[in-house]
Parts: C-alpha cells; sequence; structure tokens
C-alpha cells in the first residue's frame, strides 16, 4: 500500500524543520532525491534557509501530487515512529548554503541515481517539471 516515507530536514547548524513530510507515493529514494534535486536547482533562493527550502519543496510535492494524496505533515517528534510504519523509513537532508545532503545514508545516493526514473529518456525531472503550473503572463 504505497511507497512510503518520512522526510526531515536540518540546516548546516543543525536546526531541524519541525514539520516532517510524508509521502504514500513515490518515497523511494531515488524519487525523493529528484524531488529535492528539483527544488534545489528551481528555487536557489532556498539554499541555506531551511524554511523556504521546506516551503518549496511542498511546493513541488503539492503540484507532482495535484490530487492530494500523497503529501502530509507531522510534528517532527513524530518523525520516528511515524517512519517505522512506512517502506522507505526516514530520509534525512542537511540543506546548505551550497549543497544539500543525505545524512546517514549517503552511500545510497550514487545508486539511486542509476535508477530508471533517472536513467530514461524522458526522466522524473521532466515529469516534476510538467507537473509544475504554467506561469501566466499579464500584459
Amino acid at each position: 500500500m504505497g511507497n512510503r516515507c518520512i522526510l526531515t530536514l536540518e540546516n548546516e547548524q543543525g536546526t531541524q524543520h519541525p514539520v516532517a513530510l510524508y509521502l504514500h507515493w513515490n518515497g523511494g529514494l531515488e524519487s525523493v532525491l529528484a524531488f529535492i534535486q528539483y527544488t534545489w536547482d528551481a528555487y536557489p533562493r532556498g539554499h541555506g534557509d531551511l524554511f523556504t527550502f521546506h516551503a518549496r519543496l511542498c511546493q513541488v510535492l503539492g503540484n507532482f501530487f495535484a490530487e492530494g494524496l500523497s503529501l502530509y505533515g507531522y510534528p517532527l517528534d513524530l518523525a520516528d515512529s511515524c517512519a517505522e510504519g512506512c517502506d522507505n523509513g526516514r530520509f534525512h537532508f542537511t540543506i546548505g548554503s551550497t549543497r544539500f545532503e543525505l545524512k546517514g545514508r549517503a552511500e545510497e545516493v550514487e545508486k539511486a541515481k542509476l535508477h530508471k526514473y533517472w536513467t530514461d529518456e524522458r526522466n522524473i525531472f521532466a515529469t516534476i517539471k510538467d507537473a509544475m503550473p504554467k506561469a501566466e503572463v499579464v500584459a
């Protein structure tokens, strides 16, 4: 039932965002890493700003799962207990000013980038981009 995970973020100083994100679908690292990478690339104002990055990540996820069936928020203190019921556990990222890093599971990152979501000609980044609203030009 799903491909679930808990996603948490912290900054370089170790401050954690108080809201843990639950993904019911696309919770495998190959997807989560793509959502993080897309947000990083599309919203550079969030680099080094934990709260801005978290907000933009929620925006990307909400647009991607437009039906509203996948994204939920939980208080950070419930993250570990929520992760126990998830297929993929908890992914904890540090969001820095020049890069992001998956904490404690870094060895899995390169393997995730070999997944067909990343390597297919029509990859997950194109799918994410297609899910984003088109900007309206007002004359």
